[in-house]
């Protein structure tokens, strides 16, 4: 069984801000880790996640812990085992 493999690069992607709906440039990482993006316009701090096609935009708000890098970044340390 074959199995096709996509390579991912980083890219940059313009998206509407899900707080004021301005389109703002996103600058995604060649993996699925979530990222940080500023709001040119209402200067508000947002989540962009990539998807198995394209990515989506989530307001700090509405993100599950997984989807915030800060919250993914604890819940990750705290699973190590001594």
């Amino acid at each position: 069984m074959i199995h096709s493999i996509t390579h991912l690069s980083p890219s940059n992607e313009t998206t509407p801000c899900p707080y004021c709906s301005q389109h703002t440039s996103v600058e995604l990482p060649a993996t699925y880790r979530p990222v940080y993006a500023y709001c040119g316009a209402c200067g508000k701090k947002f989540i962009a996640e990539r998807l198995a096609e394209g990515f989506h935009t989530l307001t700090l708000e509405a993100a599950p812990c997984f989807s915030d890098p800060d919250c993914r970044e604890l819940e990750m340390a705290g699973t190590d085992e001594e």
